[in-house]
Formats: C-alpha cells, structure tokens, sequence
C-alpha cells in the first residue's frame, strides 16, 4: 500500500526550483488550499472526511500520519518529513501528531471554511496515543 503521493521532478534552472505539488488531472476541481502550523506535541485531526480529500505537503518539521481505511483492520503509520507529501482520500480514518513544529500545506477538494469542513467530516476518539 503506497501512502506518500510521489511529486513529480521539479523544474531546476539559474533562477532557482519550481516544485509542482498538485498538477490535474489527479486533482481537478480543489477549493482549499491553507497552511497549517503545529506545535510540537500536538495532534490533530482524528477523524475521516465523507466525501473530501486532501493532500498534506510538510514544509518544514515532520508529522506523524496515520490511517486505517474503512474495511480495514490494518493500522498504517508512517513520518512525513520536509519536502514530502501524503494523500488521504474520502471515508479514510486518519489522525496525525508533531514532535517538532511543523508547518505544512493543506489542498484540499472541498473548502477549508470552518462550517463546511466541519460538515463533511465525522471526528472520532484519539485511537493511538503514540502514532509513531
């Protein structure tokens, strides 16, 4: 099972590099895009979205990801590090934690507006206390 989406080779010229993150059509029609700072320590989400899905590139620090896919009893969890990123996709039960801050880029298909993300995603327990 790949979990980190892989990013296509970034264009390199004298004036510096280009790194295209979400090209279509592997993801037409986005209408978020945030960036999201984290504590080191913290944890986030715990949840899993209906019908949306996201991609979570880290811009610096690292985030520990992990997911358990509908149907599944497998328990997947993996490091996202600086200049990596990871897809999860719609009824994905997915929560993450911070050793470090860590910023990241959040492109998402539905809007990040508070009333409609909420909408669209069902928030569960904390199911592991050390994702790692």
């Amino acid at each position: 099972m790949k979990m980190l989406s892989d990013l296509p080779p970034p264009f390199i010229n004298d004036a510096g590099k280009i790194q295209n993150l979400v090209e279509l059509p592997q993801f037409e029609g986005f209408r978020g895009v945030s960036i999201i700072d984290s504590k080191a320590g913290s944890k986030r989400s715990s949840h899993w979205h209906r019908t949306d899905s996201h991609y979570l590139y880290v811009l610096s620090g690292e985030m520990h990801y992990v997911e358990q896919r509908f149907g599944s009893e497998t328990i997947v969890k993996f490091t996202v590090r600086e200049g990596e990123m990871v897809h999860t996709g719609p009824c994905v039960l997915h929560w993450t934690s911070f050793p470090v801050d860590t910023r990241l880029i959040s492109v998402s298909r539905l809007s990040r507006q508070h009333e409609e993300h909420e909408r669209d995603l069902v928030r569960v327990d904390w199911i592991d206390e050390d994702p790692t």
